[in-house]
């Protein structure tokens, strides 16, 4: 099962429920959830979709390859 680690709260989350959170995120802009994926604090949708954004950015940028990236 594939996993992502949160350092806002500090836990490994599914990929599907990151997705989901994403996805949710996106849908409603001007919310304000509980944290963000780097921010611990409550955050709105659309600061969570930049969040969102960068760390998609970060990791192309790493040009960690797929198989070396370890799946847990």
């Amino acid at each position: 099962m594939r996993t992502i680690w949160l350092h806002a709260i500090n836990r490994r989350v599914t990929l599907a429920s990151y997705l989901a959170a994403v996805r949710l995120a996106q849908a409603n802009p001007t919310v304000t959830f509980t944290h963000g994926f780097t921010t611990w604090w409550p955050t709105t949708g659309e600061e969570i979709m930049r969040q969102f954004r960068e760390g998609v950015t970060d990791r192309i940028n790493q040009a960690i390859p797929y198989c070396k990236r370890g799946i847990q």
